[in-house]
């Protein structure tokens, strides 16, 4: 492997298209919801005034609406994520050089790649990886007896993440083979 041909590791046409259907699925689900509350908003309002004229309890009424506003709510936070995903799934590219490491999840906003794990690590700052709840981390920090420069403490305190790609095996095996300093906890 040459530095002026890395490899491109990125997410296979199947996760892709299981990513962008679940989007889908969701969307589809979300929306029908949102119209389901919305056609039925007045008829549960209707009965609710009719309820308390008749001097009935409305209290199963109000929980009635309360919850289905708090699931609307809730599905659409579930949306937002679900098109998360798809944007990070579609957009991960992680390059494998003899100089390091390199995330980038194309398709965010720069500060948002960086916050959810985009970045580069040369390869003997790389001291972790790991499988987290969502993401694999790869941990970055100072290797033993290195001195403390502005570079390698901002090194220190990267940890790149992506959710999955292609021949995972692979980029865990030439991770593993290129990182001098890996430990394991």
């Amino acid at each position: 492997m040459s530095a002026t041909s890395p490899l491109v590791f990125r997410p296979s046409l199947a996760h892709r298209a299981l990513a962008a259907l679940l989007c889908a699925g969701s969307w589809v689900v979300g929306i029908r919801g949102l119209i389901l509350l919305v056609d039925n908003l007045p008829r549960l309002l209707a009965n609710l005034r009719q309820a308390a004229a008749a001097g009935e309890p409305t209290l199963p009424l109000w929980l009635g609406i309360g919850i289905a506003v708090a699931l609307c709510l809730v599905g659409g936070l579930l949306l937002l994520f679900s098109s998360l995903g798809l944007v990070l799934i579609e957009g991960t590219h992680i390059l494998v050089d003899e100089i390091g490491i390199t995330v980038d999840h194309a398709g965010l906003p720069r500060a948002l790649a960086v916050r959810l794990g985009a970045g580069h690590l040369p390869w003997k700052q790389v001291l972790g990886l790991e499988k987290g709840k969502i993401f694999f981390l790869l941990r970055g920090g100072l290797p033993p007896g290195e001195p403390s420069t502005t570079l390698s403490c901002h090194y220190a305190k990267s940890t790149l993440k992506f959710l999955m790609v292609d021949e995972l095996e692979r980029l865990i095996l030439i991770i593993l083979e290129r990182s001098v300093n890996l430990t394991f906890s």
